[in-house]
């Protein structure tokens, strides 16, 4: 018989994208925390284009350099007991990226939303596109309903699948995760309710078939004795099935894949911003296999 064996996590390098704003502390609050955990070195980054344009008009852009090595400095301190190094970065969000992930090998960005002034405008539209083009690495997001630091590690994981994709490098990190952390792990799929004459056909089929799909993804012969949960729920905006969950769970991790060429497409409908944005916990997005 063939077993599979527990999938570890090797984070040497933690890049984290700061624009100096309470979420982005918090961002780095949780980077501080992992790389103690997993002794990492963290990479602290600013670029200049989060400046806003009024602020930029009202001091000189040699002030403006000035003030934002100050502050990327405060924010190092926060690092206490983690190697960090500092970059403070100009050009696009794209230049920005490239030239932290040139620097040497990521695994793992953590970023701070704070709404519209935030992730969105950082991650979202046609430069999110070019961005995860590039960035190959997971990227751990704290959404502006990640009120406060909690422990980083989490106690109950749950990882969101569309059941049309290759989740196994998703499975990977999540299995990785709950093992570690002796995590409960459950796996969730949103789908549509069996349409009328036949409603009932939800439960008697739809719900038996896909918690099927979901064990199936699960690696055959897999070494680990904790109990999975699969979940499978049914509704008209999955965005908001998924966000239910984790309050009614109180889950600590959600896990989101995404495919490479289509950053932001999952099983959200082209909403994955929406989720990040609207969860009550941090969320893990990991770049699809092909």
């Amino acid at each position: 018989m063939l077993v599979s064996a527990i999938p570890t996590l090797l984070l040497r390098n933690i890049v984290v994208a700061t624009d100096f704003t309470p979420t982005s502390e918090l961002a780095l609050d949780y980077a501080v925390a992992i790389a103690n955990h997993y002794s990492s070195k963290i990479t602290l980054v600013h670029a200049m284009t989060a400046l806003d344009e009024a602020e930029a008009r009202r001091m000189e852009a040699s002030d403006a350099l000035v003030v934002a090595e100050t502050q990327l400095r405060s924010e190092a301190e926060r690092c206490e007991g983690v190697e960090c190094d500092t970059r403070l970065v100009k050009g696009t969000a794209l230049q920005v990226v490239e030239q932290i992930l040139a620097l040497e090998d990521t695994d793992l960005l953590v970023v701070g939303t704070h709404g519209k002034k935030g992730l969105r405008r950082f991650l979202v539209g046609s430069m999110a596109e070019q961005i995860f083009r590039h960035v190959r690495c997971p990227v751990l997001v704290i959404g502006p309903w990640v009120r406060v630091f909690a422990d980083w590690r989490p106690k109950r994981i749950l990882l969101a699948t569309d059941l049309q994709s290759d989740e196994s490098k998703t499975l990977d990190y999540a299995i990785a995760l709950a093992a570690e952390h002796n995590a409960e792990l459950s796996l969730m799929h949103v789908t549509a309710p069996a349409a009328a004459p036949f409603p009932e056909d939800t439960e008697v089929f739809l719900r038996p078939y896909f918690e099927s799909r979901l064990r199936k993804l699960l690696p055959y012969g897999l070494e680990w004795e904790q109990p999975v949960d699969f979940l499978v729920e049914f509704g008209s905006d999955p965005v908001t099935e998924t966000i239910d969950a984790l309050k009614d769970r109180n889950i600590n991790l959600l896990i989101l894949s995404v495919h490479p060429g289509e950053p932001w497409t999952t099983h959200l409908h082209h909403d994955a911003y929406r989720m990040v944005a609207e969860s009550p916990c941090p969320v893990l997005v990991v770049q699809r296999r092909f």
